[in-house]
């Protein structure tokens, strides 16, 4: 196609302008999706090479499709239109794509248009474009493909050039900025008209030299020795410990947590130090309470001066994690920059990175899609899905020491497990309900059905069937790879579940009972030493990071306010007491307004001491109140010995003061926390708010 106005005849059969204006198009659509690629790529956290160069590909090669089916009708109806033939006037194709260019720039530019109404713009613009042809007779630089060459190579430059400089590393880098440099000169060229499609190529060279070369996930710890033990660390989200067979859950099938209890350290008094998701790992991962490290909520980012074991151990191991759930989404978290690789896709698209959204064309996409009931931005994705990306992390590993988390979200609500571990537990499968979306009649319904609860029990059974598997692919996958008898394996979780102790239902985060606290801890040593131990005495998530420290020899890199378990494996004495506070919210609503409460508790010596805030419950104003209760012979915690006030003997005075310096240090805290608006409505969504 010759870029020359003075050589295209002013009148165009019908292929021939659709086929120059679907060009055309294509290349205005490319330019400005590139374009638009380098303002998300400025203005938000892409946070890998391979993200961003999927960003760069999305935007040039989407926007190029969209611009020539545009084009196609525009250039049918600017040929319905075309008036007297004028030697230096514009052809059909050249107004046609303008006035795609135009809309797009709209639509991508501005969001002055929705996606919907790109054609009906398009259109619009075209004619104005033959208005203008037939009243100048112009034939502006516009309508030259060169031009649209030239600025494809620029835009592709600049995102390049971008993403070179906030994440890529060492000779890739350099590789990068020096395709930049020839694809600005190709551009340069093609304004000119010398080889325009030069524009292009390099930029597309430079996009493959970036994902073949830089491998943020592969970085070789400063400080490593091959064979050195691996730490791997599941948290099974929302397992109540009694639910589990290795812990005298009759009923239940978890075939892989027995096997890792018989080869491994089994805690049979471990509590949480919160009953929410974002607190609780935050706690299992840093060593601190959650008034220490300040994820007092969901939806609370740690701070950058709060170490963690990813932090830490970045200096001796690759370190990664896959999460399941929204709470632990950078956004919500502040967690993903610790790691040198963090898989946190939600997206039930699991080959686009979440900061595509920010596209506009991938926003109108996504959209329509779940407009036709398909649910592609999805709070939470499958225990399977997640340990399919763990697995091929390890297995592109080489013989460096890895620390990998893993999250799996499945026995959280809404229960659905897959049909066959449903019927495991003899639950007719059908789809869950979510207890989230019932209104208050719906749940009391629920609740005062009994086949209706236990089918209920059932597929929360069920969820916890189906992450046992997972968990065993995981662990099969590193035995097979000959890392399991060198990995410290610890399985765990960041909660657990009402399911109608103390008339609390299908859900959690609002009490301090052990229905929500007691938790499963499984520590697997590498070479199964200490296999088939059981410890009674009370421990906490909080001395996991101790505890993972203390076995690779690292306990002076971090301070945690947890101590070892590694003395207990090895049925040491040990006289620690190791008292267990815990924190959680109370939702509270007045006339639409939010109202919240808060719960703290210390369990110690034997006992439980809990205190909740003045809060509202519907339109009652519930008073403070302290409950303390004597776990060797009320378990349960069904008797009160606060009721009417009544002070209990010791060590009730001892604990109460203990609490009382918490809930100080707690309020100093919680004036300090801010969530942002889109964390709030998918916390919202999740049933946290």
């Amino acid at each position: 196609m010759s870029p020359d106005a003075k050589e295209l005849p002013s009148l165009e059969s019908a292929p021939r302008a659709i086929a120059r204006a679907a060009a055309l198009g294509a290349l205005a659509g490319a330019a400005i999706g590139l374009a638009e690629s380098a303002k998300v790529l400025a203005t938000s956290d892409v946070r890998y090479v391979q993200w961003g160069c999927k960003l760069i590909a999305l935007g040039g090669v989407g926007y190029a499709l969209l611009g020539a089916l545009l084009a196609v009708p525009c250039a049918l109806f600017a040929l319905a239109l075309f008036g007297r033939p004028q030697h230096r006037a514009a052809p059909p194709s050249a107004c046609a794509g303008l006035g795609v260019a135009l809309s797009l720039v709209a639509f991508a530019g501005t969001g002055w248009i929705s996606a919907l109404l790109t054609l009906p713009a398009a259109l619009a613009a075209t004619a104005l474009w033959l208005a203008l042809r037939e009243l100048l007779a112009w034939w502006p630089m516009a309508t030259q493909t060169r031009t649209w060459w030239a600025l494809l190579g620029l835009g592709s430059s600049i995102s390049i050039a971008i993403v070179a400089y906030r994440w890529a590393v060492g000779a890739t880098q350099w590789v990068a900025y020096a395709l930049v440099a020839m694809n600005l000169l190709a551009a340069g060229a093609a304004v000119v008209g010398r080889r325009a499609p030069h524009a292009a190529s390099a930029g597309a060279l430079a996009l493959i030299v970036l994902v073949a070369g830089s491998h943020p996930e592969r970085r070789v710890p400063e400080i490593s020795t091959a064979g050195q033990t691996d730490v791997l660390i599941v948290s099974v989200d929302t397992l109540r410990a009694d639910h589990v067979h290795c812990y005298g859950a009759e009923t239940a099938v978890t075939p892989t947590f027995d096997r890792l209890a018989d080869e491994g350290v089994l805690f049979e008094d471990a509590t949480s130090q919160a009953n929410t998701t974002g607190p609780s790992h935050t706690t299992i991962l840093s060593g601190l309470y959650p008034a220490e490290h300040g994820a007092l909520s969901n939806g609370v980012r740690v701070s950058h001066r709060v170490k963690t074991l990813a932090d830490v151990l970045s200096r001796t191991h690759s370190t990664a994690a896959f999460v399941s759930g929204f709470t632990l989404v950078e956004e919500a978290s502040g967690l993903a920059q610790r790691f040198d690789w963090y898989d946190d896709q939600m997206f039930a698209w699991s080959f686009l990175p979440r900061v595509t959204e920010r596209l506009h064309l991938v926003g109108a996409v996504i959209r329509v899609a779940e407009q036709r009931g398909y649910e592609v931005r999805r709070a939470d994705r499958p225990a399977n899905e997640t340990v399919d990306a763990a697995i091929r992390w390890l297995d592109s590993r080489g013989d460096e020491p890895l620390f990998t988390f893993v999250h799996l979200y499945d026995p959280h609500a809404p229960y659905e497990p897959p049909a066959e571990y449903a019927k495991l537990h003899d639950a007719n499968y059908e789809r869950g309900v979510n207890w989230y979306e019932l209104d208050t009649r719906e749940r009391e319904a629920l609740v005062s059905d009994p086949a209706a609860v236990e089918r209920m029990k059932a597929l929360y059974a069920g969820e916890i069937s189906f992450a046992d598997a997972q968990v065993g692919r995981l662990l099969d996958a590193l035995r097979a790879s000959g890392r399991l008898d060198k990995t410290l394996v610890v399985l765990t979780s960041d909660h657990g579940e009402g399911l109608g102790s103390h008339d609390y239902w299908f859900d959690h985060g609002t009490y301090l009972y052990d229905e929500e606290l007691h938790v499963p801890l499984i520590l697997r040593f590498p070479g199964a030493a200490h296999a088939g131990t059981r410890v009674k005495g009370q421990v906490r998530s909080l001395d996991i990071a101790a505890t993972v420290l203390d076995v690779l020899g690292l306990e002076a890199l971090l301070a945690t306010s947890g101590a070892s378990l590694v003395p207990l494996a090895k049925r040491l004495p040990d006289e620690r007491e190791r008292p267990s506070f815990a924190i959680g919210d109370i939702s509270g609503d007045v006339s639409g307004f939010g109202i919240e409460g808060r719960r703290l508790s210390l369990r110690a010596k034997g006992h439980k001491l809990i205190w909740s805030s003045s809060h509202w419950l519907d339109t009652t104003r519930m008073p403070e109140r302290e409950e303390f209760y004597r776990l060797e012979t009320d378990p349960g915690e069904l008797r009160d010995l606060r009721v009417d006030q009544h002070v209990p003997f010791m060590p009730f005075d001892d604990m109460h003061e203990d609490l009382g310096a918490w809930r100080a240090a707690t309020a100093d805290v919680r004036a300090n926390q801010e969530i942002g608006n889109d964390v709030v409505e998918q916390l919202r969504k999740l049933g946290y708010l």
